[in-house]
């Protein structure tokens, strides 16, 4: 799974939406979608992330439609219809299914590691992960299916009555701009910082139905089983980095913790950790530093606070790990990295 993927649940509505104009074409010697193709049975599967990006062009193609990855929320299709979703619609509030969507979400892409967020203002961000590509038309079409999946369960839980505030979309405005608010149903903003669905807090504890407890704990089961497996299969070293600097995991967190988190034994993550010729305490050390280096550059706060945010005891500590990793020390690194860039204006 080095390579990414995406899982089928956002695929599969694109494919129900251009219909027979897709099969009417003849893709046999096409081997990528062909794979596709036959993945497409199982809502669970996850596809080469290549793969993907080769059907939702070939899929585009067909329609004769640009936009047409900017789903409108549709039926609840119980053959297209993954174990996240299950679960997701089995919550009696949004608050709890927005927990389990934040937790599980890789089960829908690599990329997907979905924060939520409250505002001052009472506001609600389910946000996504900006890609340094999200120019790339490839990566937008990826964001766009995203969206309108999220969209489709959020008013599939609550009802049409949802009111969406705004979403905002980090890439520029497309030729089919007017589509986005008339498939979404809510403001869009373009070239924003942040990629995020918005929405009022109120809808966090509405109460929506009273699931039978037992089928709940059996979805939340079942999709805790399928992340096991892919937290197995796939690198993670690099998922504990991304569970680390997003705040997910606390950086003082022990390894029961960590395994915890990935549900998981202590044992099992040492192994695959071991497999990946890395360490927790070499990953935590990695996320301190990188998180160390951009408060160094980017905040005016001391070595000292630094070293307390990223979970160390002190200024003296945060010195020795910096000196031992990258051959500097904090004070070398800031004043080369804050002061660089001035030098060469003066010059």
């Amino acid at each position: 799974m080095e390579q990414g993927y995406l899982s089928t649940a956002l695929i599969r509505p694109l494919l129900e939406a251009t219909g027979s104009a897709f099969f009417n074409e003849t893709h046999e010697h096409n081997d990528a979608l062909q794979r596709v193709i036959k993945q497409m049975r199982d809502p669970d599967s996850l596809i080469n992330k290549a793969d993907a990006d080769q059907m939702i062009t070939q899929l585009i193609h067909s329609s004769r439609d640009e936009s047409l990855c900017v789903q409108p929320a549709h039926r609840f299709n119980t053959h297209s219809s993954c174990q996240l979703q299950h679960l997701f619609l089995c919550c009696n509030t949004l608050r709890e299914a927005l927990y389990y969507l934040e937790k599980f979400s890789p089960l829908l892409s690599d990329q997907l590691e979905i924060q939520v967020t409250r505002t001052r203002d009472n506001t609600i961000k389910v946000k996504l992960p900006v890609s340094e590509d999200y120019i790339r038309t490839t990566e937008r079409h990826r964001t766009e299916v995203i969206i309108s999946t999220l969209l489709n369960w959020l008013r599939q839980l609550c009802g049409s009555e949802l009111q969406i505030n705004a979403i905002t979309l980090p890439f520029p405005a497309t030729q089919y701009r007017s589509q986005y608010e008339r498939a979404w149903r809510a403001q869009v903003e373009f070239n924003n910082p942040e990629c995020a669905i918005h929405f009022n807090s109120k809808w966090l504890d509405e109460g929506l139905h009273n699931t039978n407890p037992h089928i709940l704990k059996m979805m939340k089961r079942e999709v805790e089983e399928r992340y096991r497996k892919l937290a197995r299969s796939g690198s993670l070293a690099e998922r504990i980095r991304k569970a680390l600097s997003q705040s997910k995991i606390r950086l003082n967190a022990n390894q029961q913790e960590v395994a915890d988190y990935f549900h998981i034994s202590a044992r099992t993550l040492n192994r695959h950790l071991h497999k990946e010729q890395t360490s927790l305490k070499q990953i935590i050390t990695d996320v301190r530093i990188d998180t160390a280096k951009r408060l160094l550059v980017n905040s005016n706060d001391s070595i000292e606070q630094i070293a307390l945010q990223i979970g160390l005891s002190g200024r003296r500590t945060l010195d020795r790990i910096f000196i031992k990793e990258i051959n500097q020390s904090p004070a070398q690194y800031r004043q080369l990295h804050k002061s660089g860039p001035l030098m060469v204006v003066n010059g």
